[in-house]
């Protein structure tokens, strides 16, 4: 293995009680300490952050640095902990998260795999240890959550349907740079809870000839908190709000190609409604409500696209000034 020197980012919100854990099991990691830091960016948090993240601060062991980030919102945090990166490599974990001591020497082993790999994601694995799996939310869900268990158990290149998960991922700076930083979509008007953003980062990124690698050997343990039926429905909407207008920010559709897409996507919801309804008749719970939620998406997916859903005017500016004569 390359050893390569990296940033590993944690992004937090109000979650300093869990920062000791993801902190140690980071100090312990089998890769050289002095070629690697760990930054903690602390996304305008109320309880004891700061104070938790500077105990570690002159500990031996990896660098550990602590960067205050006062706008609100997970994109704003990702890009200032990239900008504050003092290495070439940027490596994200979420705060939630618990990794094995190999667990970066794995990850950045994607990097390997070819010459123009430029980012990479690792096996996440969901923990319901802490709180009970909801009887309605069958396996086919669980990728919802970020569960990637089904991409396989070798490293390969994944094509452009397949994504890395933010919560467990590297990518080296200066791609991250070229593709313009994260691009959330609730300055758009979605919200964050599904911002789109390493979708629409990887694409960028892929349109630049980069590829992204899957190493299944680093495994990040995702800690699952309590979920509601209401919160996933909210959740599958706001993803459906943020795909279309993620669609938008990529490519300008014709509008013959614009209204074959609301239409296709209005069928599909109701298909979604009727398999919904028999699965339901049939005593399946989990596969009923895994029906309603890909309708509730597609809902999501329409009213974006008639523009009943979002902040199409801050859209629309982003294309003047981003597609101007001589714009990059």
């Amino acid at each position: 293995m390359t050893v390569r020197p990296a940033s590993v980012i944690v992004c937090t919100h109000n979650r300093a009680h869990l920062l000791p854990n993801v902190i140690a099991r980071l100090r312990a990691q089998d890769y050289p300490a002095e070629a690697f830091e760990i930054i903690v960016v602390d996304n305008h948090s109320s309880d004891l952050t700061p104070q938790t993240v500077k105990q570690f601060v002159t500990e031996p062991g990896a660098d550990v640095r602590y960067m205050a980030e006062n706008r609100v919102g997970i994109t704003f945090a990702r890009n200032r902990g990239a900008e504050e990166a003092r290495h070439p490599y940027l490596v994200y974990l979420d705060d939630d998260c618990s990794v094995e001591p190999d667990w970066l020497s794995n990850l950045i082993r994607g990097f390997d795999l070819r010459n123009d790999v430029v980012a990479a994601g690792g096996r996440i694995v969901l923990d319901w240890s802490q709180a009970p799996r909801p009887s309605w939310l069958g396996p086919r869900l669980e990728s919802w959550l970020g569960a990637n268990g089904h991409l396989g158990f070798q490293p390969l290149l994944l094509d452009a349907k397949t994504q890395i998960m933010e919560s467990n991922m590297a990518l080296k700076r200066e791609a991250w740079r070229a593709a313009g930083g994260f691009l959330g979509m609730e300055q758009f008007g979605s919200r964050h809870v599904s911002a789109g953003e390493v979708l629409y980062l990887l694409q960028k990124l892929r349109s630049q000839g980069g590829q992204i690698a899957f190493v299944p050997q680093a495994i990040a343990v995702h800690l699952m908190g309590t979920y509601t039926r209401s919160r996933f429905l909210r959740r599958a909407y706001w993803q459906g709000v943020s795909d279309a207008m993620l669609d938008s920010l990529l490519s300008r559709q014709s509008w013959p190609a614009g209204l074959l897409s609301i239409t296709s996507d209005s069928a599909a919801m109701l298909v979604f409604i009727g398999c919904t309804a028999f699965s339901y008749l049939a005593s399946d719970q989990s596969d009923a409500f895994l029906h309603f939620v890909r309708a509730v998406r597609r809902l999501g997916l329409v009213l974006s696209r008639i523009h009943l859903a979002g902040d199409w005017s801050r859209v629309r500016s982003w294309h003047s000034s981003h597609h101007q004569p001589g714009s990059p």
